[in-house]
């Protein structure tokens, strides 16, 4: 059988391998997507094409964004649009942060139906894409085990007086 997965190098083809992933969602239609990252620093959640091509995609019964970081505060101020897109379309959004007793080295992961793409040495922007059905239910299960280590974070709205 041949490789169904493809190796990302440098920052550049991992960014674009994000952003093309993440533009294809309202075409493939997965029901589940999920984005995975400590800071989401250098995602492309500034990117307007990407914001539409997410509410597009999220317009669609039944679609759920899992997103699981650490410090939803920075992605705020970093993505003041995602913040903005993430509180009307709350209805599909479960964002989790590692709970405070555990120790969880998240992965950079966005997962989307048939494929994915995983960053495996940050340091060196060195990763891949997925393709393989085998191992995207790995993945999909790894970050399924992610989240009960974790907690609900990033509430759509703040309460106060």
């Amino acid at each position: 059988m041949a490789d169904r997965n493809d190796r990302i190098d440098g920052r550049d083809a991992c960014l674009a391998a994000l952003r093309e992933r993440l533009l294809a969602l309202p075409g493939e239609a997965p029901r589940v997507v999920w984005c995975i990252d400590s800071d989401f620093a250098d995602w492309p959640f500034d990117d307007t094409a990407v914001l539409q091509a997410l509410q597009r995609w999220a317009q669609a019964p039944g679609r759920l964004l899992k997103v699981v970081g650490v410090d939803y505060d920075a992605v705020t101020r970093r993505f003041p649009r995602l913040a903005a897109w993430r509180r009307d379309w709350s209805h599909c959004v479960q964002a989790w942060q590692p709970a405070p007793d555990e120790r969880v080295d998240l992965p950079s992961v966005l997962l989307a139906g048939t494929s994915a793409v995983e960053l495996l040495d940050r340091e060196r922007w060195r990763g891949r894409t997925l393709r393989d059905a085998a191992e995207l239910r790995q993945l999909g299960e790894a970050c399924d085990a992610i989240t009960q280590r974790c907690e609900p974070a990033w509430p759509a709205t703040t309460l106060g007086l």
